[in-house]
C-alpha cells in the first residue's frame, strides 16, 4: 500500500512539475522539458498527452529540426481557466481576473462606497457578475474568488475578523457573502497586505524569502520562508504598521502612539497632493520643496523600519503597496539612509521595489486559487 501511495504521489508531482515547467518556459518540446526536470521523454510524453486531452495543454506546431527529427513544442492553455480577485476599500472595488500564469487579463477600478448592508452585498454581487460576463466568462472557468480587505481575516480564510478601515467585526455582512453570489465556485478572504505580498511571490522575480512591506493607507507586510508566507501562530503575523517606531509619537489609528503606521501610511503624501500618489511624486521630480520635505522625512522612517526589520531577520525587504509601486527611482537613497544605521558590511543589495505595481492585492488574491489548482494536478 505504502508503495503503491508513494507511485501515486511521484505521479501527481510529475504532472505538477511538467505542467509549472509549461508556464515557465511558455513552450517546450518533451525532449526539452525531460531535460529540464530530469525526467525520462517516455514520463514526460504521457503527461503531456494526458495535460492535452484535459484541455490544459496544446501543441504549439513542429519545431525546428537540429539535424534529426523535428520535434512537436508544447505550451499552457493559459485561459482555460482563471481566477478572480476582489480590492475591497472604503471607497473602491478592484476588479481582476488572472489566467493561469497569474497575469492580469482584466482589471477594472470602480468607485463604490462601502456599506455594511445587505444592499452592497447584492450590488457587488452584480458588480462582479457584469465584469465576468463583459469579460466573456462563465461561472464553470473561474476557479474561485479571492477578496481582499484591509484587515485582519480567520487562518481558514473564511471570513473577516476585523477591519479599522472598513469599520467592521466579526459581524460584518461580508461575511454572509457565497461563491453563489458571486457566480463562482469558491470564496476566500486576505488580508491585503498579504495578497498584495501573494502577487508578489508570484512574479518569479521576488527572493525566495524575504520581508515585504506594504505601504498602502494603512501599513502591513509579511515574511516570506521558501516561498512561503508565515501566517503567525494567530494569523497576525506582519501587522508592521503596529511596530513601536517612536516612543510617545504619533497617535496610530489604533489608538496608540508611536506606532509606524502614521509614519508609514500613504496619506502623509497623497495628503499633500489633492489624493493623487502620481500628482505628489510628479511635484516631487519638480523640485516642490514641500513635498521634498514631506518624502525627505517618509523616507528617513522608512529607512528605520527597514533596519529594524533586516537587523532582526536578515532577510531582504521588498517594497511594495501603493507608495512601493513608486520607489524604485529612490531606491539608491534609502540604500544608503539604511546604510548609515547598518552596523555590518552587506554583500549584495537587500533592498527592492516590488515587481507587480498594478492593483497588487486583487491580483494575489486571485492567485491563491491559481497555485491552489496547479497543486492539485
Amino acid at each position: 500500500m505504502s508503495s503503491r501511495l508513494n507511485s501515486v504521489e511521484v505521479k501527481r508531482r510529475n504532472r505538477i512539475n511538467v505542467f509549472s515547467g509549461l508556464l515557465d518556459t511558455s513552450h517546450a518540446t518533451k525532449p526539452e522539458l525531460a531535460a529540464q526536470l530530469r525526467l525520462s521523454i517516455p514520463t514526460v510524453g504521457v503527461i503531456c498527452d494526458e495535460l492535452v486531452r484535459e484541455g490544459l495543454v496544446r501543441e504549439a506546431g513542429m519545431q525546428p529540426s537540429g539535424g534529426g527529427r523535428p520535434a512537436m513544442a508544447y505550451e499552457p492553455c493559459l485561459d482555460r481557466f482563471n481566477a478572480l480577485g476582489i480590492d475591497i476599500t472604503r471607497n473602491h472595488i478592484y476588479l481582476a481576473l488572472t489566467d493561469l500564469k497569474g497575469k492580469l487579463i482584466a482589471g477594472e477600478r470602480q468607485r463604490f462606497l462601502f456599506e455594511d448592508t445587505p444592499k452592497y452585498i447584492r450590488e457587488l454581487s452584480e458588480k462582479v457578475r457584469s465584469f465576468l460576463f463583459q469579460n466573456h466568462k462563465k461561472s464553470d472557468q473561474i476557479l474561485g474568488a479571492g477578496i481582499s480587505v484591509a484587515g485582519i481575516v480567520s487562518l481558514q480564510q473564511d471570513r473577516v475578523l476585523y477591519s479599522h478601515v472598513l469599520n467592521v467585526g466579526e459581524e460584518t455582512i461580508l461575511n454572509s457573502l457565497t461563491a453563489s453570489d458571486l457566480g463562482v465556485c469558491a470564496v476566500k478572504f486576505f488580508n491585503d497586505a498579504t495578497a498584495g505580498c501573494m502577487a508578489e511571490c508570484y512574479s518569479h522575480h521576488a527572493p525566495d524569502s524575504f520581508v515585504f512591506v506594504s505601504l498602502s493607507n494603512s501599513v502591513g507586510g509579511a515574511t516570506v520562508i521558501n516561498n512561503r508566507i508565515l501566517p503567525g501562530k494567530s494569523g497576525r503575523g506582519g501587522e508592521l504598521g503596529h511596530m513601536l517606531i517612536v516612543p510617545d509619537g504619533r497617535k496610530c489609528y489604533c489608538g496608540k502612539c508611536g506606532h509606524y503606521d502614521p509614519y508609514g501610511s500613504a496619506l502623509l503624501l497623497t495628503g499633500k497632493a489633492d489624493g493623487s500618489m502620481q500628482a505628489f511624486f510628479d511635484g516631487l521630480r519638480d523640485g516642490d520643496e514641500e513635498k521634498t520635505g514631506v518624502f525627505d522625512e517618509y523616507l528617513h522612517y522608512l529607512a528605520m523600519m527597514i533596519h529594524n526589520l533586516h537587523i532582526t531577520t536578515d532577510l531582504p525587504v521588498v517594497l511594495g503597496g501603493y507608495v512601493g509601486s513608486y520607489l524604485k527611482p529612490y531606491l539608491p537613497k534609502i540604500r544608503e539612509l539604511v546604510s548609515e544605521m547598518n552596523i555590518f558590511e552587506e554583500d549584495e543589495e537587500f533592498i527592492f521595489s516590488c515587481e507587480y505595481n498594478v492593483e497588487a492585492s486583487a491580483v494575489g488574491a486571485a492567485s491563491y486559487f491559481t497555485k491552489t489548482f496547479i497543486e492539485s494536478l
